[in-house]
């Protein structure tokens, strides 16, 4: 099956396996890419040191491309009060299992704008793609990963996300719906949420949009995947649909329904 996605990121069949920051792993994303998809590795908790050492290991379980995710989320503005009142409010969560809470909170997840080595690093490795979720950087770092042939995606919830990936350079747009597992990449988590289906944001993007898009959220099945190709957009991301797969990194693996 050969389409325009296709044929730009040197796959075979115009699937990607979701990223899942923390449950992905790189034995996962090659067995995905080795089968002639995109695999994925979700960096969004990893520092650089980490990061390089998945891609590299990546790398040698295959030879196929795969996708290489951070989070562009704007850094974390700490709140010491309402953070106390988060801990006292899970002391007795704590106890019930005989723990204690943290004396304070940590950001786990740093923002790929908060790490200039990041940038440097993927510059370095040159992974054949490089997709950003809750935000975009600026023109100049994607521009500098496009002239290393790194194709670049991100993800968008709304026409406005899109417009402004479109405007910063991105290759493709990663069109993720509210029904999307785990958490949807919005922007900017305090501006009004239109809640847009997957089919409907689809739809509203092909009108003003000439770049690739690849839809995601509630793609499980085969039944879901054709429901979104009534947008004549072959072009699918799943995440919760590889949870039962041998690689997955998530402790177990959740079962299969029959």
């Amino acid at each position: 099956m050969s389409n325009r996605l296709t044929r730009q990121l040197d796959i075979d069949y115009p699937i990607i396996q979701a990223p899942m920051a923390g449950v992905s792993t790189p034995e996962l994303a090659a067995a995905v890419s080795d089968a002639g998809a995109l695999g994925s590795l979700g960096l969004g908790s990893s520092t650089v040191e980490q990061a390089e050492a998945l891609i590299n290991h990546t790398r040698r379980l295959t030879t196929r491309p795969f996708n290489v995710n951070v989070f562009c989320h704007a850094p974390a503005i700490r709140d010491p009060q309402r953070e106390a009142q988060w801990l006292a409010r899970l002391r007795p969560e704590f106890a019930r299992f005989g723990g204690l809470p943290p004396e304070t909170l940590a950001e786990i997840y740093l923002s790929f704008q908060q790490q200039p080595r990041m940038a440097e690093l993927l510059l370095d490795l040159t992974p054949a793609v490089v997709s950003f979720h809750f935000g975009v950087p600026e023109r100049g770092v994607v521009d500098r990963l496009r002239e290393k042939g790194i194709v670049t995606l991100a993800s968008a919830t709304s026409v406005e996300e899109a417009l402004l990936a479109v405007e910063q350079g991105i290759d493709m747009v990663v069109a993720q719906g509210y029904e999307a597992g785990g958490h949807r990449g919005i922007f900017d988590p305090q501006a009004p949420d239109g809640q847009m289906s997957t089919f409907t944001l689809i739809q509203a993007l092909k009108r003003r949009i000439d770049i690739p898009l690849i839809a995601a959220g509630g793609i499980m099945d085969g039944a879901g995947s054709e429901q979104r190709n009534a947008s004549r957009r072959r072009r699918r991301a799943a995440g919760n649909g590889f949870s039962a797969v041998p690689g997955i990194g998530s402790g177990r693996r959740l079962p299969r329904g029959d």
